[in-house]
């Protein structure tokens, strides 16, 4: 008799300007809904930049609004945070970890509303972790690590302002890297990217062709309305 193994994450892509499916709505942005199969709990990475959408595509994975209780803010640009203010609205009550430099900005455009500003490497749930921020004066950005019961490291970003490479180094610590996905921005550091066995680079990736080109076979085209399991 044969046995399904379970996965340890679902990820479902509901934000992204480059590929969508059919019956799914696109948008300037990113985001990411993941089922922590260890918690059985629904975490959202980043909103993209319209609220409308974003709901739009999440229904159409058949999730309640309702049962997503805490999202991640990578970082405060419009196009990973704009759609926060429809998920506030149909739970006020939801745990929102943001940058902790970014704290202020936040409470400023959601007043009442309460922040977990976080600085460094973070478990927000079971195996789900907050890389921490890291970045320079101009932008702090956190990125999430997911840690698979296989011990190996599932890595989503926003938009890796800081350079993906930052992300992977202190990923890297935890445990072996098998898969990132997000928007990589101006990141050339190929080499970063050797031994990833799944590179779902999307969004605001400007070099995505060279990546492509450099590692055909783990290059992942990232599409809303894709699901991954892992």
């Amino acid at each position: 008799m044969m046995t399904t193994v379970k996965p340890s994450f679902e990820i479902m892509i509901v934000f992204d300007n480059r590929c969508v499916k059919p019956g799914f709505l696109t948008g300037f942005g990113f985001s990411a809904l993941i089922y922590n199969h260890f918690t059985e709990n629904y975490v959202l990475f980043d909103t993209g930049s319209n609220n409308k959408i974003l709901i739009h595509n999440i229904n159409k994975f058949n999730v309640d609004i309702s049962n997503i209780k805490k999202v991640v803010i990578s970082h405060e640009h419009f196009d990973h945070a704009g759609g926060l203010d429809g998920l506030l609205q149909i739970n006020p009550n939801l745990d929102v970890f943001i940058p902790m430099d970014s704290e202020i900005s936040f409470k400023r455009a959601f007043p009442g509303v309460s922040f977990n500003g976080v600085a460094q490497l973070t478990e927000i749930e079971k195996n789900i972790f907050s890389s921490g921020q890291i970045g320079g004066s101009y932008m702090k950005e956190h990125a999430l690590f997911l840690r698979t019961k296989d011990n190996e490291i599932i890595i989503i970003v926003g938009c890796a302002h800081p350079g993906v490479e930052q992300f992977i180094v202190k990923a890297k610590k935890m445990a072996d890297i098998k898969a990132i996905i997000g928007g990589f921005h101006g990141f050339r550091k190929f080499s970063f990217l050797d031994g990833i066995e799944f590179i779902g680079a999307c969004h605001c990736t400007q070099y995505l062709d060279s990546i492509k080109e450099r590692f055909p076979n783990q290059f992942k085209r990232i599409c809303v309305g894709d699901k991954f399991l892992f």
